[in-house]
């Protein structure tokens, strides 16, 4: 590769909302000077579903584990001879990769002993009286990327490209599974999504059956989405619906925003389908307990977002001793809301 040539190393790993955050900064270094290169190090799903995009110049994922792998991988993030790598991730493994790239201006957060492996170091969040200001992960990508020169940024991440083949493979599974090609050119797909069975992220699953069967009745079809470790709570959920549901058929990340672009919308909860579906634009409507939208909604016009706000939120605990009370939101606030944005979707069609 030739010495002239400009390359930004990235690293974000994993955790799919945080992988696709970044991109709209890694879209504003770009802009800011469209000649130079960017590398994104994320793990090899993600690597597969942003091999689309125009703005990423390559994707060098990590090996699972090795001496030698790991050896050969550092040699070739070395030879890009990057000018600027920037630490999206903030873990051990993150901040030795963005050490032992050789780029002499390694920006990351301000966090524990990492830091010390990082030239220039910016604060993980901001404070007013003691309050978190609440930001979202693409305002904290900037914060890292002005030091290399970066664009003003979008408000919303890039939208992911669907590639004709996946598309096909996509209507085809569908068909499969009892969903037709009228059925997706009718706009009546709703795509419904219950996500990991946390309970402080978790939106009842009778309410997700009760509603699959209130889309049923207007003349839509529920699509249940799951992921590893979710089927068996999406079965459930199609049995309760009283089978007026479709279990999504089995889909590998790369192909999950044709499959989204198939539906008219999706009900999901605050996960990385959510941001997919926005950066599919598919309009979502996301209900968030413990967590904060104002930090994770990075939606459009046509998303929506239901949140209570109640005193203890958001707690970004894993576990609430109060049984969750942030996510008792009724099958009626949801209908209202997926109603909402279904016209605002039309009307800016």
């Amino acid at each position: 590769m030739s010495e002239r040539v400009e390359w930004i190393l990235a690293v974000r790993l994993r955790q799919l909302g945080d992988v696709l955050a970044a991109l709209a900064t890694l879209q504003a270094l770009k802009r800011y000077r469209p000649e130079r290169r960017i590398a994104y190090v994320v793990e090899a799903p993600y690597a597969e579903l942003l091999r689309g995009l125009d703005f990423i110049d390559f994707l060098p994922s990590p090996p699972k584990r090795g001496a030698a792998a790991w050896a050969r991988y550092l040699a070739t993030l070395r030879g890009l001879r990057p000018t600027g790598a920037i630490d999206f991730h903030g873990s051990a493994r993150s901040a030795l990769i963005v050490r032992l790239s050789g780029a002499p201006v390694r920006v990351g957060f301000d966090v524990r002993a990492r830091r010390r492996l990082y030239t220039i170091v910016e604060p993980r969040g901001e404070f007013r009286d003691g309050v978190r200001i609440p930001r979202t992960p693409i305002v904290w990508g900037m914060r890292l990327a002005r030091h290399l020169g970066a664009a003003e940024v979008d408000s919303l991440p890039p939208r992911i490209p669907v590639a004709a083949d996946a598309y096909s493979r996509a209507v085809s599974a569908l068909a499969a599974a009892g969903i037709t090609t009228r059925d997706i050119e009718a706009g009546e797909v709703i795509g419904l999504n219950p996500g990991r069975p946390l309970p402080v992220k978790t939106w009842a699953p009778d309410r997700f059956a009760t509603l699959a069967r209130r889309i049923a009745r207007e003349g839509g079809r529920a699509l249940v989405f799951w992921g590893p470790g979710e089927e068996a709570a999406a079965r459930a959920i199609v049995a309760a619906s009283g089978n007026t549901a479709v279990l999504a058929p089995a889909t590998p990340l790369a192909d999950m925003p044709a499959l989204l672009s198939a539906c008219r919308a999706l009900v999901t909860i605050d996960s990385g389908l959510k941001h997919l579906a926005v950066c599919s634009r598919v309009p979502t409507v996301t209900i968030f307990g413990a967590t904060d939208p104002r930090e994770w909604h990075m939606g459009g016009g046509s998303d929506a977002f239901l949140w209570r706000g109640l005193s203890c939120s958001p707690c970004r605990r894993l576990e609430c001793p109060f049984g969750s009370p942030c996510m008792d939101v009724s099958v009626d606030a949801v209908w209202d809301a997926l109603y909402a944005v279904l016209q605002r979707a039309e009307r800016s069609a």
